[in-house]
């Protein structure tokens, strides 16, 4: 599902009508996690199974090793993806892997960066955090529309607020604003944290808090255990541009099975039209 180093579009059609668009976000767990039962090679179907089930558009997950995307490539037909390991911009290390549906959408352009005081620097961190952090940026071109925008995927640290703040600020910067944004990721922080609440000022809505979805009976994440109550750190953000049509964490077990230690969030939204 990789995709290859950022490249310039071709020219769009004329723009279409308003398309609704499946947007999800899904933290898969790594599969070097000590897991007994749930370990990777025992869920890595159920997880793929989970993914498909979703029928979305666009999904950013994250904790991907370079592994597990190639497998979720093969069981994933239909998608493709871009993503680079969080030590070294290439193979090594975790990844956000963006994945998207491609007789949907074309992807224009992609980046990571590093939650640091060097963004461009594969493996850096600045601020904090005890781990390597990273946001994959994406421009895409609806086909079916002809609509450009963003997406960004994010994994933000679980140790350090001051990491998520600094992550938070970093972020919003990096959103170019002429184009429509959408953010997914697991930015371990529910959402009465600092960093999240400035995301939200800074102009990105919370789906699921926007239509009342986000309550404490709202988690999406869990001890392997099933829970769906507790802590909900998984976000799709969208900027003043979309309207959000749905918003829900989805429970599905594939085959009995959970398929990773979160729920994945699930978005129907709409990009409202130019003004001419």
């Amino acid at each position: 599902m990789s995709g290859g180093a950022e490249r310039g579009a071709r020219e769009s059609g004329p723009p279409g009508p308003p398309a609704l668009l499946r947007v999800a976000s899904f933290n898969v767990r790594t599969g070097f996690g000590r897991d007994g039962r749930n370990c990777w090679p025992l869920r890595a179907g159920a997880c793929a199974a989970a993914i498909a089930g979703l029928e979305a558009d666009l999904i950013g997950l994250q904790e991907v090793r370079l592994f597990q995307e190639r497998g979720l490539a093969r069981r994933l037909r239909g998608y493709s993806g871009a993503a680079a390991g969080r030590d070294d911009g290439g193979c090594r290390g975790e990844r956000c892997t963006v994945v998207f549906r491609a007789s949907r959408l074309r992807l224009d352009g992609w980046t990571v960066r590093w939650f640091s005081d060097t963004p461009w620097a594969p493996g850096s961190r600045s601020w904090g955090n005890p781990i390597t952090r990273i946001v994959t940026l994406c421009r895409f071109t609806d086909r079916r529309t002809g609509d450009r925008f963003g997406f960004a995927d994010a994994h933000w640290d679980g140790a350090s607020a001051a990491s998520r703040l600094r992550s938070a600020e970093a972020l919003l910067g990096w959103l170019d604003p002429s184009l429509p944004w959408l953010v997914a990721g697991d930015l371990n922080a529910t959402a009465l944290d600092p960093a999240v609440a400035k995301l939200v000022a800074g102009g990105l809505s919370d789906t699921l808090a926007e239509l009342g979805e986000g309550g404490p009976q709202a988690a999406t994440h869990h001890q392997w255990d099933g829970a769906t109550d507790g802590t909900r750190i998984d976000y799709v953000l969208a900027d003043g541009r979309w309207d959000v049509q749905g918003a829900r964490i989805d429970h599905t077990r594939p085959g009995g099975r959970l398929p990773s230690d979160h729920w994945p969030v699930v978005v129907e939204i709409v990009l409202r039209p130019t003004p001419a």
